[in-house]
């Protein structure tokens, strides 16, 4: 790494310059995603394809894993979930069920943000570890929503357990060995497993 800055230039402090051209840093490690592999994406072939200069991009972001984390947090925010915005509807088992399923396919429709979301969540940068806070906060909404009509501690518990279900999943997925078929049917099925038999609708 060439250069790295301890506390990078907050969005909410930039000049609407400035945030252009955070913006084109952001949309050139998603073309970048799409055209080869996380490993070979290097910083400067970042900064050549949004066209600014190295010292820009660490000014706006403290790492290259801040910088992929943000990246990621803006995919989950935007692009993720783009087309699934509206509520599920439905019981608590199936609304929660839904919320999974619409997470698994974002991830199947675009498989290089999962290879992104593990690395990132290994990352001990402390910036990457507050965007994947804010992931969890953006996915966990959504969930919590969900399962806002049973006990909130019963709750608690189905999304860490679904969470590391996931995780692990995804692991699966990137290295091959299985599929993200396989893991949306894995996944559904736990979360009717486990929310079926709480669900006070159906009593």
């Amino acid at each position: 790494m060439s250069e790295v800055i301890a506390v990078p230039q907050r969005p909410e402090t930039m000049t609407p310059r400035q945030l252009d051209r955070r913006r084109r840093v952001l949309d050139a490690v998603h073309d970048l995603l799409v055209t080869r592999p996380l490993h070979e994406i290097q910083v400067k072939d970042i900064a050549d394809r949004a066209q600014v200069s190295l010292a820009a991009i660490y000014r706006y972001f403290a790492s290259k894993d801040h910088l992929l984390a943000e990246a990621l947090v803006d995919w989950v925010e935007d692009r993720g979930r783009a087309h699934d915005r509206r509520p599920p509807s439905g019981s608590v088992a199936e609304r929660f069920a839904t919320i999974v399923r619409r997470g698994i396919r974002a991830y199947r429709r675009s498989p290089q943000y999962a290879e992104l979301f593990l690395e990132t969540a290994a990352s001990r940068d402390p910036h990457a570890v507050a965007c994947m806070g804010r992931i969890s906060e953006l996915i966990g909404g959504g969930m919590r929503t969900a399962l806002e009509d049973i006990d909130p501690e019963v709750a608690s518990d189905v999304r860490t357990t679904v969470g590391h279900a996931w995780v692990g999943g995804l692991f699966e997925c990137v290295h091959g060995r299985s599929t993200y078929a396989e893991l949306e049917k894995a996944l559904v099925a736990t979360c009717l497993l486990l929310l079926e038999p709480l669900d006070p609708t159906s009593r």
